[in-house]
């Protein structure tokens, strides 16, 4: 998966390329913020010297990474779930608490993928590892 698959909404992917999406990104902005606490500095302000613009600027990045994980996750979704022959609005019924959770666990991680062309697209390569060559 290059990286401008990684942000696009269109297309289909498999699970294991999904949970492996959603592990990279978690874990890098576990990182990232670890980071950002660090540099700029954990605690209170009064007591670590940072104020002012490098205060703000940790803020401001952290921001920055928040979205770029909520976009990248929120991609993988969406082209998970026109793997499963879904449209991306069905991650709308994972806004109610504790269903839209078990849902999306359910239907996104466990389930399997089309393994015909759908509307969104042929299947992924990994859906089907008779295909490649490689491996025949």
């Amino acid at each position: 998966m290059g990286v401008p698959h990684l942000y696009s909404l269109e297309g289909r992917i498999g699970r294991r390329e999904f949970a492996l999406t959603v592990i990279g990104i978690l874990f890098a902005t576990y990182f990232a913020t670890f980071l950002l606490i660090v540099i700029g500095g954990a605690g209170f302000a009064s007591m670590t010297g940072v104020r002012g613009l490098g205060e703000a600027a940790a803020k401001l990045a952290g921001c920055l990474v928040a979205a770029h994980a909520l976009w990248t996750l929120n991609a993988a979704a969406v082209k998970r779930c026109h793997d499963r022959g879904l449209s991306g609005w069905m991650l709308m019924f994972a806004m109610p608490p504790l269903i839209g959770q078990i849902w999306l666990c359910l239907s996104l991680i466990t389930g399997p993928g089309d393994a015909e062309d759908n509307r969104f697209g042929e299947p992924p390569r990994s859906a089907d590892l008779s295909r490649d060559p490689a491996l025949a």
